[in-house]
């Protein structure tokens, strides 16, 4: 039974008949989004005062993110996860807080534009994209994510985070976390996952049919 009925875009599908073990070893890629990745952080920096550590910024990102994939079967920002030592990171939105943190680059993107750097280890919101780009549902998970851990540090987020399954310590190095481990310790079955397979396949067509 796939749970998914109601979400931020259209639902996984249950697999057509003969396609449901089409590139099965295929690791399920969702594409990542810039702009909700960012009005995702810009929400939840403007819920926290406009500005946060970034290592708490990513935890609680990868939390809705999760959130967002046990919910409807798909994440909100689309982002790659690796494991690091301080836990699992969203890879592409990680790249964007160090540049705003460590480098204070810009290059004129979407996330450039709303959010800085503020100080060597936290952000801030400069502007606020606004949320037309995330649904109601993901608006959702988003509130509820910040209220959950609102009252936590950044350090006690870094050990709850430990303490995923599917995070395992790479030392210093990084390991990518397969969405298809986050499915199977979110206790997912085989169609299920099938159907979040197909799905981020059909967006990833969608989006190079259209140059996105």
């Amino acid at each position: 039974h796939v749970e998914w009925d109601q979400g931020p875009d259209q639902p996984p599908r249950w697999p057509l008949e003969g396609d449901a073990m089409t590139n099965i070893s295929e690791p399920i890629r969702f594409c990542f989004d810039e702009r909700k990745a960012t009005a995702a952080a810009a929400l939840l920096l403007e819920l926290a005062g406009g500005t946060m550590e970034y290592l708490c910024l990513i935890k609680l990102l990868y939390f809705a993110d999760r959130d967002a994939i046990d919910a409807f079967g798909h994440p909100i920002t689309g982002d790659r996860y690796v494991a690091m030592k301080h836990g699992p990171v969203l890879s592409q939105t990680y790249n964007l807080v160090k540049r705003a943190v460590f480098t204070k680059l810009t290059t004129g993107t979407v996330w450039d534009e709303h959010i800085e750097g503020a100080g060597r280890y936290r952000l801030r919101l400069k502007k606020h994209p606004g949320v037309g780009v995330l649904s109601q549902a993901e608006i959702d998970v988003l509130m509820e994510v910040f209220q959950r851990y609102r009252t936590r540090d950044t350090w006690s987020l870094r050990d709850e985070t430990h303490a995923l399954p599917e995070w395992d310590d790479p030392g210093d190095s990084a390991v990518e976390i397969r969405v298809e481990e986050i499915l199977q310790v979110l206790g997912k079955g085989e169609a299920e996952v099938a159907a979040v397979r197909q799905h981020a396949r059909e967006e990833a067509h969608f989006n190079r049919l259209f140059d996105r």
